[in-house]
């Protein structure tokens, strides 16, 4: 039988232990991962390969040969571009005679496959998946199956809040040939993301067979000690390693009988010298570790030199030919880079790269957010600047702005930096808000555009966020792209004269208030005469905004209307105070209204003339009620998912379908590129009005509002208690992470009966104004539900119900 193995992974998070090999070539117990999967699918029957490189092919070439020493037959695919993961398997076409597994070449597994081969016969179909139940299922694609083991949901890597089961796709397929029928030539092209999704839409029939036994994607630097850890445990039947004190040591190494080991691999020519210490660790061929040294859970890499009584705390991580000298200390979660020499009686307190990196992921969505000049320091901003510049490329221009911080203005100015050395053209924008970097891009003056700002949730923190060439939140692929060049440091910087200039447009605030202007119907507002109470929270809006609104007739007393960098971020006590001194105000002088713009001016909160705030869902309500009473036309409006269904409600009254997305802000953008969708709304007091801005901008709702209410000749107060109130309610249950995937599938299963949506955790339908939302917490270890209906007493009935099912499922899993 027939096998693809996809070798091509080049195996950044395991750096820097695969600085010189590619992924699938990383040993575990002295043998390559893909030597490992040869001995599995060969126990499986399988004999004829054929392998996809791309990363160093050579090294892998050079080990297996034509595969006769193994007992294989090989025929090698070098692709000339990365085609994705179906675009490569599409290229293995000519050798495949019939049904055929797929398999990537850095997992460790023992599954029986064989006996998912004769399941994927006995449904004649053209796909099987092999799944797994999996503790931690966001680096992994899900999958949700019906009681015939058919694939109805599937969804790569999916966000906390898309968490709908702990069945996760292996990597592991079987196809029929025709599967080739179904993948473009020469396209980039990824099973998960597009052939899957492609053939379930057509109502193909794919299966998915749950496996038992062991499986591990061996993707950084921790799973890949805990992989070596569990061969010597016997978790994978097929690797034999049995030795004293569950020790793995070649047969070459030499060993003095005073040194410890215990629960170690030790590879080929190693040298252990007297009363050294390894325990929990991983030495690769030919390291030399000398008299007294101590190694505690660290992995040694080729041909490196340990020193005299030098003490290796726990995970670290040394690269190839590295020379440690005597009586050296080095702290945990450390990488040393290859070839590195550290002198005697040092004390290595920090990773030996070429900088610090800090972190073991960079992004967030669009954002980098980290400890203010700590994690996120000058050193680190000027690598990220050259990091970006470089996959950009020379010559590009991309705008950077930031807020009115003393360390926003060190690390912009870092970050500039570092892109002028990729060859990078930097216009400064100085101190503006994010809603005119984004009108800027959106206006096609830049390749991109950075904005750093301190942290809205954290005074210690430091935000970078990512905009791409529309000014748009940039995109999942970007961001990672970025990442991988940012750990794997293969990036280059420009030549000296190829380096980039430094500008500072001028006009830019000017542009924002002419486009601004265009987008309203200015005279309607000025008519009204408004009388307004706004706090600007001491943000970047008090610049700019006074200077539009004083054109608008609009009589307004200011609150917190000046820069203060110590008060753009507030504690939640500190902001209810705040709030509720903003709203003496208003009813103390008997204003119409009163608007508070955050700092970052992006989003906004309404306080009507009697001195009611209005909350996130209900304000949405109304200014939507408005907007589709003012405009004639429109067919479509876009909110989140967590958004009550009050907004179903006011749109069915206009014939307006609503669409339903993620609830964060890139997912509100994308909406906005269906030209039909006129109306964006979020349930947080951020509204994206198109043909302005496809991002929120709260001076601009703010001056949208006022334009609607003078248009329709709403009074607020009437308006609001005009509109059919839904009754909901919210619980959060405690969920440690690693069952919030068991937990969301087990609620989704028991309830298939009922209409489901799986855009942002599970929502089921129960008729047209009764919903439950059960969706897990992005960062936190909760799990929300909110349950709504026309009656407080449904509500409270239903949230019981569901809440007692969530309970149980936590009690069947020891919780």
């Amino acid at each position: 039988m027939q096998a693809v193995i996809m070798a091509g992974g080049f195996g950044t998070r395991l750096r820097p232990l695969t600085n010189n090999i590619p992924k699938p070539m990383t040993p575990i117990a002295n043998k390559p991962i893909l030597e490992h999967i040869f001995n599995l699918l060969k126990s499986n029957g399988f004999h004829d390969y054929v392998m996809l490189l791309y990363f160093m092919p050579e090294v892998i070439r050079g080990y297996f040969g034509n595969g006769e020493k193994f007992g294989v037959n090989i025929q090698y695919i070098l692709p000339d571009a990365d085609y994705g993961t179906a675009g490569a398997v599409k290229l293995a076409e000519k050798f495949i005679k019939g049904d055929f597994i797929v398999i990537s070449g850095d997992v460790l597994t023992d599954f029986n496959l064989r006996e998912v081969f004769d399941f994927h016969k006995s449904k004649n179909t053209i796909a099987t998946l092999s799944l797994y139940s999996a503790e931690n299922p966001l680096q992994f694609g899900i999958v949700l199956t019906d009681e015939n083991n058919r694939i109805v949901r599937f969804l790569e890597k999916p966000s906390s809040s898309e968490v709908f089961s702990d069945t996760i796709n292996t990597g592991i397929y079987f196809f029929r040939k025709e599967i080739f029928n179904h993948i473009p030539e020469g396209e980039n092209y990824d099973f998960s993301k597009d052939l899957f999704p492609k053939l379930l839409g057509n109502n193909t029939k794919l299966f998915g067979y749950k496996t038992s036994g062991y499986w591990r994607d061996v993707g950084n630097l921790e799973e890949y000690i805990t992989s070596n850890l569990d061969v010597l445990q016997g978790k994978l039947s097929y690797i034999n390693t049995s030795g004293t004190n569950q020790n793995y040591i070649s047969e070459s190494a030499i060993v003095d009988k005073s040194a410890i080991i215990e629960n170690s691999i030790i590879g080929d020519n190693c040298i252990i010298e007297n009363d050294a210490v390894i325990k929990n660790s991983i030495l690769w061929e030919g390291v030399k570790i000398e008299p007294g040294v101590s190694a505690l859970f660290d992995v040694i890499g080729r041909n490196c030199t340990i020193g005299r009584n030098t003490r290796i705390n726990d995970y670290v991580f040394i690269g190839d030919d590295c020379q440690i000298g005597k009586n050296v200390f080095i702290s945990s979660s450390i990488k040393i880079w290859n070839k590195k020499n550290i002198d005697s009686n040092t004390k290595v307190t920090k990773s030996l790269i070429y900088e610090d990196t800090f972190f073991n992921e960079l992004f967030t969505d669009s954002r980098i957010t980290g400890l203010s000049n700590l994690q996120i320091n000058p050193e680190f901003g000027a690598k990220l600047g050259t990091v970006y510049g470089a996959t950009l490329g020379v010559g590009k221009k991309v705008l950077l702005a930031r807020d009115i911080d003393d360390v926003s203005n060190l690390i912009k100015r870092s970050i500039s930096a570092g892109m002028l050395s990729s060859g990078i053209e930097v216009n400064d924008l100085q101190v503006i808000s994010v809603p005119i970097l984004r009108q800027e891009l959106k206006n096609g003056n830049g390749a991109g555009g950075i904005f750093v700002r301190k942290s809205p949730f954290d005074k210690a923190s430091t935000d970078i966020i990512f905009l791409d060439k529309s000014g748009k939140d940039l995109s999942g692929n970007r961001t990672k792209a970025i990442e991988r060049m940012f750990f794997s440091e293969e990036y280059q910087r420009a030549d000296f004269y190829n380096v980039g200039m430094l500008k500072f447009p001028e006009r830019t605030n000017q542009r924002y208030r002419e486009h601004f202007l265009e987008c309203l119907d200015v005279d309607a507002i000025k008519k009204k005469k408004f009388r307004l109470v706004i706090d600007y929270s001491y943000g970047i809006a008090s610049t700019i905004f006074p200077n539009i609104i004083g054109d608008l007739g609009c009589e307004v007393v200011s609150l917190s209307a000046h820069l203060d960098k110590e008060k753009i971020t507030r504690t939640i006590d500190e902001f209810n105070l705040a709030f509720t001194n903003f709203t003496y105000v208003i009813k103390s002088l008997n204003y119409d209204l009163g608007f508070m713009i955050d700092a970052g001016s992006e989003k906004i909160w309404l306080v009507t003339s009697d001195g009611e705030k209005l909350n996130g869902d209900r304000f949405l309500v109304l200014v939507l009620k408005m907007f589709l009473m003012a405009t004639s036309g429109v067919k479509k409006i876009a909110v989140p998912v967590p958004a009550t269904s009050e907004v179903d409600i006011v749109a069915k009254e206009y014939n307006v379908e609503v669409i339903r997305v993620k609830d964060t802000h890139f997912a509100m953008m994308n909406a906005c590129d269906d030209p039909e969708v006129k109306f964006v709304g979020g349930t947080k007091g951020g509204f994206l009005f198109p043909e302005f801005l496809y991002a929120t901008d709260g001076m601009f709702s703010v001056v949208k509002i006022l334009e609607l209410i003078a248009k329709t000749n709403s009074d607020l107060n009437a308006l609001n208690s005009g509109i059919e109130k839904l009754h909901m309610l919210k619980e959060n249950i405690i969920c440690p992470k690693e069952l919030k995937g068991k937990v969301m599938r087990m609620f989704m299963e028991e309830n298939i009966h009922e209409r489901q949506y799986l855009i942002d955790g599970v929502r089921l339908l129960l008729d047209d104004d009764t919903t439950v939302l059960f969706i897990p917490d992005r960062d936190r270890n909760l799990l929300h539900l909110n349950v709504e209906s026309r009656s407080l007493e449904l509500s409270k009935e239903l949230m019981a119900q569901y809440k007692s099912q969530v309970q149980r499922y936590l009690s069947s899993l020891n919780y």
